[in-house]
């Protein structure tokens, strides 16, 4: 390996030790308590307009999601571990935001056949 590879490496495992540290001061209980309802209504008022379904800036933002995320594909495969973990990464996130928003399943095909155009 080079030593930009391990100087990153370094880099990363030093960055990971720092995201322990300020999470840890959070007892478990307050963020099982907490976090997941909170997140969920913060992602709600970001996408969903007053009628509580996304409004067009949030399909539109919503639709990227999907296609960065590869759900638009039926496989995420790569024979590199690290490139399959990565999109595995992505799509676990996108699926969580779209748990959150507790869309049903018309809207979520609506948002997989939605254009760019405004």
């Amino acid at each position: 390996m080079t030593s930009e590879t391990n100087r990153r490496r370094v880099r990363a495992v030093l960055i990971s030790r720092e995201f322990k540290q300020v999470f840890m001061g959070v007892p478990g209980w307050i963020a099982a308590l907490f976090a997941r309802p909170l997140l969920g209504w913060i992602l709600r008022s970001m996408f969903h307009g007053p009628d509580g379904k996304p409004h067009r800036s949030g399909e539109i933002v919503l639709a990227e999601l999907r296609r960065i995320g590869g759900l638009d594909r039926t496989s995420i495969f790569h024979t590199d571990p690290r490139v399959m973990a990565y999109r595995e990464g992505r799509r676990s996130v996108v699926l969580l935001i779209l748990e959150y928003l507790n869309l049903d399943e018309n809207e979520v095909r609506k948002l997989m056949e939605l254009d760019d155009g405004y």
